[in-house]
């Protein structure tokens, strides 16, 4: 099965050849049947031949990477019979008017334009099949929506401009699916038989069992997939596709922990400055409330005054695959992030690029780079590092504690490392520590909850669940 997937994913690039070669053929045919006493060149029989061929190998191709499933089985069957009919049209053009030679108008018209309308057919139900149904109409007005048999365009919902008043759903939760979820999951693209349009769908989950369980972040296969190793055959988004942020894989999994409601604005939850810090981020909305963000800025502007950093070095640093920008328009520190190149993880050559900004980094985000314990010795010189997200390595407390010199560091990311309880006097030790992510690790509750952090300075960072009130 595996070898029939794999050649049907080049129906892709097979399907280019038969919509130009048959085309181009069909509007060569119209142009010299009506043009009386033109010479037609003996070269249009091959192109016939070639586009008859090429239709035939990608109706092919088209079948098998059908077999693959995850499509909407009226919509695979209807673009397969209109591939065949491209196919049967271009051999039949290519037998009438090439070989045997019947070149009047009526035939050549009628063959050409009845090849480029079933191309195009072909063609539109393919596109249906990967961008959805309504992907043609979907800006276009209601009046012409009508008219091609789609619903009337919503109006959208008004974009977030009080984080308190957002509903959990509607405006953090489901905007994340369609973001990069719901175009392998909505009706005319089931992959797992899972469709996440709706809330719904979302609980009903699909082949792999149930998608959300709300409380159990651990046993939601949704969870479980988006917080895999990218390189992990069960990641989601598959296929390449642009991954959830480190913010938006948190949010999710907070919604889950407090029981994935279907709505309710944010203020009715239990949030701490962290959360909505995160999913301000996460959903790209202005948080008027006292953020942590807000902290973080007003923190870095008290840190010393540098001079603008050389410009060459941030060339440098991008050229290696970091992101680095300006934290805030008038000041000269930076927010650093690691984006992998190919299969590239983070390496001693990148250290040594991140010690000449050394001064200049304020906030650095190495998450999911396959960072390694003996290599967060050299964070540790980074003498004005507010916040570190190293989640989703490799990592154990023996690394994290040469964080110790750490002095400015506010917020630590430790989110599904393997550290354990032992790590927990070293986060003692970090003498500005304001929050710290500790989801999915070996550290447990009992450990956690029994150390007075606030006293000590440090903030053990958990998903607070609603109260039992705000649950009726």
């Amino acid at each position: 099965m595996d070898w029939l997937q794999f050649w049907g994913r080049f129906h892709v690039l097979a399907l280019h050849l038969p919509i130009g070669i048959l085309v181009l053929a069909a509007l060569t045919e119209l142009t010299y049947a009506w043009r009386p006493g033109a010479n037609r060149p003996s070269v249009v029989n091959a192109m016939w031949w070639g586009g008859a061929l090429s239709a035939i190998i990608a109706s092919g191709l088209g079948y098998l990477l059908s077999l693959s499933g995850g499509y909407n089985e009226d919509a695979v069957e209807l673009h397969l019979i209109w591939g065949i009919a491209t196919s049967l049209i271009a051999v039949v053009g290519w037998w009438i008017i090439g070989l045997k030679a019947r070149r009047g108008k009526t035939v050549v018209t009628g063959l050409a334009v009845g090849q480029i309308v079933a191309l195009s057919i072909a063609g539109h139900l393919g596109g249906n099949l990967t961008h959805g149904p309504e992907y043609l109409f979907e800006h276009a007005p209601n009046l012409v929506r009508t008219i091609a048999g789609f619903a009337p365009r919503q109006a959208p919902r008004p974009p977030v401009e009080d984080l308190a008043q957002a509903d959990i759903f509607l405006d953090v939760v489901q905007p994340l699916m369609e973001l990069r979820c719901t175009s392998c999951h909505d009706p005319s693209k089931t992959k797992g038989e899972l469709l996440l349009d709706t809330y719904a769908n979302i609980i009903a989950g699909g082949e792999s069992g149930r998608s959300v369980i709300p409380g159990d972040v651990a046993g939601s296969e949704l969870s479980v997939r988006i917080n895999h190793d990218p390189e992990h055959d069960d990641f989601m988004p598959s296929g390449g596709r642009t991954p959830l942020t480190m913010e938006q894989t948190l949010v999710i999994d907070w919604w889950i922990e407090v029981g994935a409601p279907e709505a309710g604005p944010l203020d009715t939850f239990e949030l701490t400055p962290d959360l909505r810090t995160l999913i301000a981020a996460a959903i790209g909305a202005a948080d008027k409330g006292d953020s942590d963000a807000t902290i973080e800025t007003k923190n870095a502007l008290g840190l010393p005054r540098l001079p603008e950093i050389n410009p060459n070095l941030i060339t440098e640093l991008e050229g290696l695959g970091f992101d680095a920008t300006p934290i805030a328009e008038d000041i000269n520190y930076l927010d650093i992030d690691f984006y992998r190149l190919g299969e590239e993880h983070i390496s001693d050559p990148h250290l040594a690029a991140l010690l000449k900004a050394k001064d200049h980094i304020a906030w650095l985000n190495l998450g999911s780079s396959g960072l390694q314990d003996a290599q967060l010795a050299t964070l540790a010189h980074l003498p004005n590092l507010l916040k570190l997200d190293i989640s989703k390595n490799a990592l154990t407390d023996d690394g994290v504690i040469a964080l110790a010199p750490l002095n400015q560091l506010q917020s630590l990311n430790l989110h599904d490392t393997d550290i354990t309880d032992g790590v927990l006097p070293a986060l003692d030790e970090l003498p500005a520590l304001q929050q710290a992510f500790l989801w999915r690790t070996a550290v447990t509750p009992e450990a956690s909850n029994t150390r007075d952090y606030i006293e000590l300075g440090a903030g053990f960072i958990a998903i607070p669940a609603k109260d039992d009130e705000s649950n009726k």
